[in-house]
Order: C-alpha cells, then sequence, then structure tokens
C-alpha cells in the first residue's frame, strides 16, 4: 500500500509540476486571486504550480512588483475588522470569534498556506522571503509582508517538526559541501580542514533539518570535546593538535553555530539545537560534565 501510494504521489508531483511549466496567458494577480477564491484541491495546485514557477522566472523588478502586490491587494480591511471586532465585544460568540480572526488575517498569510501545498513549495517560500530581505528595505511600508512570512515560518518550522541529525565525515557529500558553504563564524577553508572538524573521536557536528527541505541544513553546531575549558578557538583548530579519546573528555565546547538559510532570518534555532545537542552528549557520554561556548 506504501508503495502505491508512493508512485501516485511521485506521479501527482510530475503531473502539477509539467502544468506548472507550461505557458499561461493570465497574470499573476489573476493566478493569485484564482487561487484564493479556488475550492479544487487538484486545480488549486497547478494555479499554485504556476505562481511558484512564474515567481522563480521573474527577475528584480518582476519580483518587486509581486510584492508590491501582496503588499496593497492582499493586506487587511481595517474597515472589517473593526466591524468584526465591535461584533464580538458585543457577543462574544464563537462564530464572531472566528469572523473577527478571519478578518484580522492579512489575505497573503493564506496565499502563502495555498502555495505551500504545491509538492516541494516550502523551499521555494523560503527563498522568496530571502528575496523580499534583500529587495525591500526594512523601513519601507511593503516590508510588514516579512511580518507575515514570520508568523507562518515560526509555525512550520517550529521544534516539534525539525529533525536533529549528526554530521559526520560519511555523511552524504551534497551535506558536506554545504557545511563548508554555510560555515559562518570560522571558514573551513578545504576538504581537509572539514575533515579535521568531523573525523576525529573528540569532534562532533549537529544540524537541524525540516522534513519538507531535507537536503538542506537550517542550523549547525560544531563540537569540540576537550580535557578543560580551551583558552581560546585557534588552539582547537590547530592542525597540528592531538585528537582526543571521547572517553576521556570532561568537556563539550560548542565553538561554532551557523543559520543556514536567509530566509528563514529570526525564526530561532539557535537555543533548542544546543540544548538538544547538550542533553545528546551528555547521554552518549556521561564524562562530560561541562558544556561551554567560544
Amino acid at each position: 500500500m506504501s508503495l502505491l501510494s508512493d508512485i501516485l504521489a511521485t506521479l501527482f508531483t510530475r503531473h502539477v509540476q509539467s502544468t506548472a511549466a507550461g505557458a499561461d496567458p493570465r497574470s499573476v494577480e489573476t493566478l493569485i486571486a484564482d487561487l484564493l477564491s479556488n475550492h479544487g484541491e487538484i486545480s488549486g495546485l497547478t494555479i499554485g504550480g504556476q505562481i511558484l514557477a512564474r515567481f522563480a522566472a521573474m527577475d528584480d523588478e518582476g519580483k518587486v512588483a509581486f510584492f508590491t502586490h501582496m503588499a496593497d491587494k492582499l493586506g487587511i480591511d481595517a474597515d472589517r475588522v473593526r466591524e468584526t471586532l465591535e461584533a464580538f465585544e458585543v457577543d462574544q460568540t464563537p462564530a464572531n470569534y472566528a469572523a473577527f480572526l478571519t478578518a484580522a488575517e492579512p489575505g497573503r498569510q493564506e496565499l502563502a498556506r495555498r502555495l505551500n501545498r504545491v509538492p516541494g513549495a516550502t523551499p521555494q517560500l523560503v527563498a522568496m522571503r530571502k528575496d523580499l530581505l534583500r529587495l525591500i528595505p526594512r523601513d519601507d511600508p511593503r516590508a510588514r509582508i516579512d511580518i507575515d512570512f514570520q508568523h507562518l515560518f515560526a509555525s512550520w518550522f517550529n521544534r516539534g517538526f525539525l529533525v536533529l541529525r549528526p554530521i559526520n565525515w560519511e555523511s552524504p557529500a551534497h551535506i558536506l559541501e554545504k557545511i563548508i558553504a554555510y560555515e559562518a563564524v570560522h571558514a573551513i577553508d578545504s576538504w581537509d580542514d572539514l575533515r579535521r572538524r568531523l573525523q576525529p573521536s573528540d569532534r562532533r557536528c549537529f544540524a537541524f533539518f525540516h522534513p519538507a527541505m531535507p537536503d538542506e541544513p537550517l542550523i549547525f553546531v560544531e563540537v569540540a570535546l576537550t580535557r578543560g575549558i580551551p583558552g581560546s578557538v585557534q588552539k582547537l583548530l590547530a592542525e597540528d593538535r592531538k585528537a582526543l579519546a571521547a572517553e576521556d573528555a570532561d568537556t563539550a565546547v560548542f565553538y561554532s553555530i551557523s543559520n543556514c538559510q536567509a530566509g528563514l532570518a529570526g525564526i530561532s534555532f539557535g537555543n533548542s539545537l544546543i540544548k538538544q545537542v547538550a542533553e545528546d552528549l551528555a547521554a552518549e557520554l556521561p564524562n562530560i560534565g561541562t558544556f561551554v561556548t567560544l
């Protein structure tokens, strides 16, 4: 049954992708309106795929126009918000409460939700926010769109959905390449440098992944297992240092933590990652009694 489901899901994904790749004479604004008014799942996925494909093909000018449309046409109706709030204040029924919440939510949030139903849409929406942060100044009124992205991403990428995975020298090459590219604190100069950080018994690396982005680390932390607290990071990264057996260490040093996705800026992962790694290391190596950051 699982195999059949996987085959059907693959065929359906290919159908949506091939349809999205086809030419559609309608404007992207018309597609957005159609998607928000559409109640059919199949046609909604097709339209959503069209919008995502169209956005990905836009130049910066086109993307700014897209964001301008989102800001100007898919916001909230202030009069409607006041009306529903007044109705709720008079009679606090579930129906009035639901009407107020509906009125208070910008249409662009529902747009993002419907786009996210398209197979493979989550990384595309993260990339869309990356473009938003790059193209729209923070003091621009259109930057209010980012509040909606943050609101949605905080739910979509909450700790309950994240998967902690160890990264080691045997991890797939495409993941290791991204660790090199995303290291933001202490640059990894070469594959030999990466191997020195991953292969020895006194080195660890862990990353959070999201099921919708299984090949993209969201954040990762590098850990050195030591005896005592080292005086500097340079000593930890020295090429000629002597490796320590993990069972002889008494300290775990979190010496580098890197956020990987610019489109997830402001979404907090670091504290959860360090806490989870510390718990896992304490369970694996009871000899570790001290946890520090450098």
